[in-house]
């Protein structure tokens, strides 16, 4: 159990009998008054997100949740499928389409286990991709920031730098979805 104190973002917590972390905690003391938790939680089951109040002396429980090592396999719908690295055995993760944008075939990822349900994947925070196209740099083009748009090998679409060409290798930060460096 966490005290008020003790939540943290990023805390995993149970509310409503489902795990939820903590996007944003901001502790508010009204002068005499009971402090209280201002957060925004993050359903891990939904994804939905939104805002709740905790008071004074409530108690949050932890949720048990256990990550284990995987390798993405393929996408199949909405399912995401992944073969666990200790059993070799495939399971079968419901993800939203916009998740699929930086996996690739092969990445290790980390499930997230709740109850012995897969409800979550973590990849890796920087992956390699290719770059299948974008257009030609042109000279002197530089009046604004100097990106322009490519399409990575998964169909994903971010800004690049000028000098990166067709076929080249680039890193991505997943979390934020942007270029890195070269590879």
């Amino acid at each position: 159990m966490f005290s008020l104190a003790q939540v943290k973002v990023g805390s995993k917590i149970i509310f409503r009998d489902t795990p939820h972390e903590v996007m944003s905690a901001n502790q508010v003391q009204a002068g005499r008054g009971q402090a209280k938790l201002d957060t925004k939680l993050r359903n891990l089951l939904t994804q939905a997100i939104f805002e709740q109040t905790f008071q004074g002396n409530d108690r949050i429980e932890e949720a048990s949740l256990q990550y284990k090592n995987a390798t993405y396999l393929y996408p199949e719908g909405e399912l995401a499928q992944a073969m666990l690295a200790d059993t070799f055995e495939q399971v079968a993760v419901k993800l939203p389409p916009e998740r699929f944008k930086f996996l690739k075939e092969g990445q290790p990822i980390d499930l997230l286990f709740w109850r012995d349900q897969v409800i979550d994947i973590r990849s890796p925070k920087k992956v390699e991709f290719e770059v299948t196209y974008t257009e030609p740099a042109e000279k002197g083009n530089t009046v604004n920031a100097a990106l322009k748009p490519a399409t990575l090998e998964t169909g994903a679409t971010l800004n690049v730098p000028l000098f990166i060409k067709t076929g080249d290798s680039i890193i991505v930060n997943t979390e934020t979805g942007s270029y890195d460096s070269r590879a």
